[in-house]
């Protein structure tokens, strides 16, 4: 089950982000994110308080999973999506990222964009089967080269990230 998540919820989701990032531990390429350091609780509180994060619960009402976004000009950019290493695979994600499409809808925004590793198959190809589309570089929006070159100066390598971009208007035609 998914729903939106609340103040007492913060407190479990850097958890819930550093498992998911365990899953980066066997690729050698990206080791370092396994051991990084993710969205603080306060972080999510401001996300919560947006009402823009949105957690995934299992049969106890244990979080396993989350997602939260900021809202653009014309969009809402995905921040993170975390699900716990072992409840992988099951769909949460896809669940997850379908109430930030009708977090867009319900206040009347056309597109839904993030940044992600381009070669790692959990990510971009990923949200390319969910019909996101990779932004060219010379196509980008001044706000997602400035989210890029924020993750740059984090010590991620320019030419392993990619801006991606789905447009809702279209989904809903097709």
């Amino acid at each position: 089950m998914t729903r939106l998540a609340v103040p007492d919820d913060a407190k479990y989701l850097p958890a819930v982000e550093l498992s998911a990032g365990q899953t980066f531990a066997n690729h050698e390429k990206y080791r370092w994110v396994a051991e990084g350091e993710g969205q603080t609780e306060q972080e999510h509180l401001a996300f919560i308080h947006q009402q823009l994060e949105w957690v995934a619960v299992n049969n106890d009402g244990e979080v396993v999973g989350f997602i939260n976004a900021e809202k653009r000009r014309n969009s809402l950019h995905i921040c993170e999506l975390s699900v716990c290493q072992n409840w992988q695979g099951q769909g949460i994600g896809r669940q997850l990222i379908k109430r930030v499409f009708e977090a867009t809808l319900s206040l009347q925004l056309q597109f839904v964009t993030l940044t992600t590793f381009r070669d790692v198959p959990w990510n971009a190809p990923y949200y390319q089967r969910l019909g996101f589309d990779i932004i060219d570089n010379d196509k980008l929006a001044i706000e997602l080269k400035a989210i890029l070159q924020s993750e740059v100066d984090m010590g991620f390598a320019r030419e392993d990230r990619c801006a991606m971009v789905i447009s809702l208007n279209e989904l809903a035609a097709s």
